[in-house]
Parts: structure tokens; C-alpha cells; sequence
């Protein structure tokens, strides 16, 4: 898998009840990445609250799926917000894996917020 690819097809399940749908590279990428900067936040085990870089979306787990309230998920079916939820969810310790990447965003945060 190469990163420059977005057209490159992958697989996933959300949510275990719903069907496979397509998604890119680009997604993935952008999944991990919201994972790894502490931008997903549990607010139930039903509902996710995922912060982008420019926006900011509810992930809601309803009638055996995950379901995002963004423009992509509503045009495609999918998209990088409902991955890393769906991924977060497969987590054993998804909790202390949270809890871990939001102090550390904030921490970071922090630092640059008064460092001017």
C-alpha cells in the first residue's frame, strides 16, 4: 500500500451490521491520523465526537452501525471519521488509549498556546 494512493480500495465493516463499503487510502490515512492526535473523544458507548482539522462531527452507533453527521458519509456511505471510530472501537483498551492521545493534544496544545 503506498500513501500517495487514494484511489486504492480497501474494505470495512461499520459497525459489524451494516454491509462492506469502499473506502481510500486517503481515509485510512486521515482515520489514523485522527487517532493519533487525540481527535476522537467518547462521549458514550454509542456516541463519538470527532474533531477535524476544519470541522467537527457526531459519530453515533444506531441500528447495528456507525453513522456520522459529515457531507462524505452522507454522499458515500463512509468516511475517515467513522473508521477511526469503528477502529477505536476494536480497541481492547480503547479508553486508556483516549484518555493517553487527549492529554497528550492538550499538553501540546497548551505548550503552543503559550509559547507566544
Amino acid at each position: 500500500m503506498t500513501s500517495n494512493n487514494t484511489n486504492q480500495v480497501h474494505h470495512v465493516e461499520s459497525g459489524g451490521g451494516g454491509q462492506a463499503s469502499s473506502v481510500t487510502t486517503k481515509m485510512i490515512n486521515k482515520a489514523a491520523w485522527l487517532l493519533s492526535e487525540g481527535r476522537v473523544v467518547k462521549i458514550s458507548p454509542y456516541l463519538y465526537y470527532v474533531i477535524g482539522k476544519n470541522s467537527k462531527h457526531l459519530v453515533r452507533y444506531e441500528d447495528g452501525k456507525f453513522i456520522c453527521t459529515c457531507k462524505g458519509f452522507q454522499e458515500k456511505g463512509i468516511c475517515s471519521h467513522v473508521i477511526a471510530v469503528v477502529t477505536l472501537s476494536e480497541l481492547k483498551d480503547a479508553d486508556a488509549f483516549l484518555d493517553e492521545r487527549i492529554r497528550e493534544r492538550i499538553s501540546r496544545e497548551l505548550r503552543q498556546l503559550y509559547r507566544k
